[in-house]
């Protein structure tokens, strides 16, 4: 897929931040949404005021993003999510979503996802420019933002990815995240929000060597302004 324009593309929905459950209910199309599929080209193309996520990929494998550029969407530029492993993403000009710029996440532990997916694991993210991400005051004050906010975000149990080279700035949250969500009955996202901040709260772990090891996490060669103190400095 190369060369389109997305504009406004999606539907108003309730993100699922703890089951990360694909369906449409929780996740819009966005402007490219990849299910069960593999070795996919996302290449050159544009998605500007998509709803839910830019660019999603669930349960799909050895697929590439790259040259594209995204912005202004609710709530991440790229999800990589339920048992996504060996995706590439590169070289793409990401901004301004409302709650993070690239998020590979996996489910929480003994959600029917995460046992009917498994976990997300050796992704790469490399030589991306992700900058000014983070929610509005409206959405502060709402309550519907996750406590996990920032730029480039490794959530929950994921493992054996790799975050290089990329250049990440004024997200707000901080650029480089390692964190896990957090259930919150009381919340109307269903996890606890913003603020305050939750991050290097990570004591899950799908593989990787464990959180002793960040999960086999690797963040090397980026340019930022704040980094969790939980990931190794750039």
């Amino acid at each position: 897929m190369k060369g389109w324009q997305f504009s406004a593309d999606g539907q108003d929905n309730s993100p699922d931040y703890v089951a990360f459950d694909p369906s449409l209910a929780h996740w819009g199309v966005g402007a490219v949404r990849l299910f069960a599929s593999s070795n996919n080209l996302i290449d050159h193309n544009a998605a500007n005021n998509c709803t839910t996520v830019s660019f999603t990929v669930f349960n799909s494998n050895s697929n590439t993003i790259s040259n594209n550029t995204a912005d202004y969407p609710f709530s991440f530029n790229v999800l990589i999510t339920d048992g996504s492993s060996f995706n590439t993403v590169s070289n793409n000009v990401f901004s301004t979503a409302d709650f993070a710029g690239i998020v590979i996440g996996d489910p929480l532990q003994a959600t029917l996802t995460l046992n009917q997916y498994g976990p997300a694991h050796d992704n790469l993210i490399q030589a991306n420019v992700d900058h000014s991400d983070g929610p509005t005051g409206t959405e502060r004050r709402s309550g519907i933002a996750p406590s996990f906010v920032g730029g480039l975000v490794i959530l929950n149990g994921t493992y054996n990815n790799t975050i290089r080279n990329n250049h990440v700035f004024a997200a707000a949250g901080n650029d480089l995240v390692w964190a896990q969500a957090v259930p919150d009955p009381n919340s109307p996202i269903g996890v606890a929000t913003a603020p305050p901040i939750i991050h290097c709260n990570v004591t899950v772990s799908e593989g990787g060597g464990g959180v002793a090891n960040h999960n086999g996490n690797v963040w090397s060669a980026n340019t930022d302004n704040r980094i969790d103190s939980c990931i190794t400095q750039q």
